[in-house]
């Protein structure tokens, strides 16, 4: 009867194991400075280039304008869509220069529900979140966010984003599903914020030493992706790196290949 047992155990476990499923998910987070190079040239296509080529599933943009005269009276959400043949999502933080002006997230995978999240205000600027329900495979449905918190340094900067966060992570509790955040923090790894999510369960990924994604005056590593896994889904990193991209932007491109185990 014991040998019974532990043969259905084993068969059990077998089951249960055979049963997991996993995928793999590209990420990419950009600054894309609406277009304008560090050479002071404004050419949306460069950026439209940089994400075509690594062709992500999901890309968190920043620094998006739509219809604002600085870059042309582009809408830059559906002109990257159409470029990289993904779905655009724009999130207004505010009316800018005949337009607006805010942050933008593109999709291969289809999108469940969109939210566009009114965070705390910075100090000079308006900000907002947009948070997407992704469904990455049959059966399997992640939470991505796209951030872009606020840009000052001063101590005044710091309680800006903290509070910006913990308004973020009110909404995020909402849910029992895996959460993957991307895009510019201006926070390094070690500030505040970036503390704050850990205390939450977040993982930061690391980027290794070449780690320096602002490359304006004043390098710094200020844009980040981190993720918390949920009971039926694990996020595993399989490789995250910057792009040498001197050129497009201030911001280094950031990409994270990732598995997704439900």
């Amino acid at each position: 009867m014991k040998t019974v047992i532990v043969t259905l155990s084993v068969l059990c476990l077998i089951s249960l194991v055979g049963c997991q499923q996993s995928i793999g998910l590209k990420i990419m987070s950009y600054n894309i400075r609406h277009g304008e190079g560090l050479d002071n040239e404004l050419d949306l296509s460069r950026s439209g280039q940089v994400i075509k080529s690594e062709a992500p599933h999901l890309c968190a943009l920043q620094e998006v304008d739509s219809y604002c005269r600085r870059s042309d009276s582009v809408n830059q959400t559906n002109y990257l869509a159409q470029y990289t043949s993904m779905t655009g999502t724009f999130g207004k933080f505010m009316d800018f220069d005949g337009g607006e002006y805010g942050m933008a997230t593109l999709s291969s995978k289809p999108l469940l529900s969109t939210k566009v999240l009114q965070l705390p205000n910075g100090l000079h600027e308006p900000r907002s979140a947009i948070v997407h329900e992704v469904e990455i495979a049959k059966a399997c449905t992640i939470v991505f966010v796209n951030v872009h918190f606020d840009w000052l340094e001063s101590e005044e900067g710091v309680k800006s984003r903290l509070s910006q966060a913990r308004a973020l992570m009110r909404y995020i509790n909402t849910t029992d599903k895996a959460v993957v955040i991307a895009g510019d923090f201006n926070c390094t790894s070690q500030s505040p914020t970036m503390q704050y999510f850990a205390e939450q369960g977040f993982v930061l990924v690391d980027k290794g030493e070449d780690n320096l994604s602002f490359q304006g005056e004043g390098k710094a590593e200020i844009d980040h992706v981190i993720y918390r896994n949920a009971a039926n889904l694990q996020v595993k990193v399989k490789e995250c790196y910057l792009l040498n991209e001197p050129i497009v932007s201030d911001h280094r491109p950031l990409v994270a290949a990732l598995e997704i185990i439900y």
